[in-house]
């Protein structure tokens, strides 16, 4: 049975049923014209049947994420994912499965490093990146005065003629290794050659100035003779063993002869400045210290003998005994001029017969 294809007045969801029903072909649908008194199951019931498979229907299953871990050489490099989630190799991080992402390492004095990764859902992606040095980054400026120069660095890469027929040159050395590199300067003519050591930090440009000094004719320096010091031996006798003896408060000898007790104590000062005067300094536990001057001549020994004195007492004795003393020869009286023997004899002659006339 055909069923009319037009449009039939009617208002709700009745309208709706009946454009779907007369649009299914009568083959597939021979199915009597719908009653009115059936109108109200079928609005009501269709709508409700459509809402249950929908919530029936299972939902799209989610994506599980997947891994990225990063190494890097040099490693500490600052890795990025797809331009934002960012971290210090080595790292892992997560991202969304079953997708590519980018990967970006960064480091200075380094070239970036890019490379595209397939991660897969609850797997993990290893990436190595092998960062190659900027040779821009990281070198060594030398700069010289005057010019003419050959720089060379570490006796290898050399510069010849560096900024020649000119009063300064200056030159680069790109691409240097971080640590300590020595530049060495072959300087013209008239110029000494000269060299200095450069610390070289990873992505920094280190800069060296060289000021060459130009050779000098010598300097004809006087040389003075210094006449031999005259010296000379001091030795210090002290009654008491124990003590200590000094030389002008510097030049000192402690516990002279032994452990503290009675008994003589001997020190020898040797190397003295001779005909100057010399102060010799005696002290001990529980006695008076002594001071007194002394002085020695070239070549001689000069003595002192100390005699301690407990605290309280008299005064310390102290016999210095001096160099000894040149001899001096003895001399001759002058004779002195008087009367002659010959007058004297005879007045005494006279004076005898005086005195027998008057007997």
């Amino acid at each position: 049975m055909d069923f009319p294809k037009k449009r039939i007045p009617c208002t709700g969801n009745r309208s709706l049923f009946i454009i779907i029903r007369q649009s299914i072909p009568t083959n597939l649908l021979p199915l009597p014209p719908l009653h009115p008194s059936m109108s109200f199951i079928y609005t009501r019931t269709i709508p409700l049947l459509v809402l249950f498979l929908l919530l029936s229907l299972p939902a799209a299953a989610e994506v599980p994420p997947g891994r990225i871990t990063v190494y890097s050489t040099p490693s500490g490099a600052l890795a990025c994912i797809d331009g934002g989630n960012c971290d210090f190799t080595t790292t892992t991080f997560t991202v969304t499965g079953n997708s590519l992402h980018t990967v970006t390492v960064r480091e200075k004095g380094y070239r970036t490093w890019t490379e595209n990764v397939y991660v897969t859902s609850d797997q993990t992606s290893r990436v190595d990146a092998y960062l190659d040095l900027d040779p821009d980054a990281t070198g060594i400026k030398v700069g010289i005065r005057p010019g003419g120069a050959t720089i060379c660095m570490d006796n290898m890469d050399c510069r010849a003629n560096v900024g020649a027929n000119s009063t300064s040159g200056t030159t680069f050395f790109r691409g240097v290794s971080p640590g300590y590199h020595t530049i060495s300067v072959e300087a013209p003519v008239d110029y000494e050659d000269t060299t200095r050591l450069v610390q070289v930090e990873q992505g920094k440009i280190a800069e060296v100035n060289i000021e060459m000094v130009a050779f000098f004719a010598p300097v004809t320096v006087p040389v003075t003779t210094t006449t031999a010091r005259a010296t000379g031996s001091i030795r210090v006798y002290v009654d008491r063993t124990g003590s200590t003896v000094c030389l002008d408060n510097t030049d000192c000898y402690v516990n002279v002869g032994g452990s503290p007790g009675p008994g003589t104590g001997t020190v020898v000062f040797s190397d003295v400045t001779a005909n100057e005067v010399h102060i010799i300094t005696i002290a001990a536990d529980g006695y008076r210290p002594v001071s007194t001057g002394i002085t020695v001549g070239k070549d001689q020994v000069a003595t002192a003998d100390v005699s301690l004195q407990p605290l309280g007492s008299s005064t310390t004795e102290m016999t210095p005994t001096p160099s000894p003393q040149q001899t001096v020869p003895p001399t001759m009286p002058t004779a002195r001029s008087g009367l002659d023997p010959i007058v004297v004899v005879g007045a005494l002659g006279l004076c005898a017969l005086l005195l027998v006339s008057r007997k």
